[in-house]
């Protein structure tokens, strides 16, 4: 989820539109299932903003990091919502492009940027000037905080399958530096729908990260 600033702020955008959980979960690793929930690490959305945040203040530019609300594990969902919205309403009233239609269809008031890099990349101006209302993720699911991370990380992926989830652990820098994500099990149905996932993956993140 830290690869890249555009893949870091398309997570972080995603993620804040439905719960900010998947994304990265905190660890901002949760590949397959990022885009329908806000209830990871938008600081990712930053994608590790706070790597945006070093190479701010080489060029001399506040460091908002700080002032970024931040997220516990503990945090409920109605928290995470109302802060993915204030950054979405921020991106809105910025001039990036949102997408509506998913939003009325999911009955949200809210709609969430359009995932799309060439977007954020005309609009960075924007994504920019609303960093300080992207929330950070919780310091326990975050490598560079946990040094436990990496053995919480696989309890919270064996929780995931333990309750019903069809995945598995892979490795992979191009999502996160550390390697650690997560995908879907090719050619299996998901007996879980969207909801009971996100509900299941809110419960194993709270297990693995606070033991």
């Amino acid at each position: 989820m830290r690869k890249t600033e555009t893949a870091a702020l398309l997570c972080a955008t995603a993620v804040l539109s439905l719960a900010l959980t998947a994304c990265g979960g905190g660890s901002g690793v949760k590949t397959d299932k990022g885009v329908d929930s806000i209830d990871s690490e938008a600081p990712a959305a930053g994608g590790k903003a706070d790597g945006k945040a070093d190479t701010d203040r080489r060029e001399g530019k506040k460091d908002v990091t700080a002032d970024r609300p931040q997220l516990r594990l503990d945090s409920s969902d109605e928290e995470r919502a109302r802060l993915g919205d204030a950054y979405n309403a921020c991106l809105e009233a910025k001039g990036v492009p949102m997408n509506h239609e998913r939003a009325k269809l999911a009955g949200a008031k809210q709609a969430s940027p359009v995932q799309d890099p060439a977007v954020v990349k005309k609009h960075q101006a924007g994504y920019d000037a609303c960093l300080v209302k992207l929330p950070r993720q919780p310091p326990e699911t975050e490598p560079d905080t946990n040094p436990h991370f990496a053995d919480d990380y696989r309890a919270y992926v064996k929780c995931l399958n333990k309750n019903g989830m069809r995945v598995h652990m892979v490795s992979d820098t191009s999502v996160s530096p550390d390697g650690l994500a997560w995908r879907y099990d090719d050619g299996k149905q998901q007996q879980l729908s969207d909801a009971e996932q996100t509900k299941v993956d809110r419960a194993c993140e709270l297990a693995a990260f606070s033991d």
